[in-house]
């Protein structure tokens, strides 16, 4: 099962990902292009505008998980 992990950017830049598989990193522009991996792994940064980027991910039968923060969970 492939999968990649994807730290999200803002303002038209382009998503850093990197291949577990491949030991490769490379960039995206939409999560769309992203058809070729079976678990997307997407950092704490959702943004309004990916909410299409992410259907078309889903409906295309991937599996997505989104990492929350943990701030405010660890204490000393």
């Amino acid at each position: 099962m492939s999968k990649v992990f994807i730290d999200i950017a803002w303002n038209s830049k382009k998503h850093v990902c990197y291949d577990t598989d491949r030991d490769l990193f490379f960039e995206v522009d939409s999560l769309a292009e992203l058809k070729d991996y079976d678990e997307i792994y997407l950092d704490n940064s959702l943004f309004p505008d990916m909410w299409q980027q992410l259907r078309e991910v889903i409906s295309n039968g991937k599996n997505v998980y989104y990492f929350t923060s943990p701030y405010g969970m660890w204490k000393a």
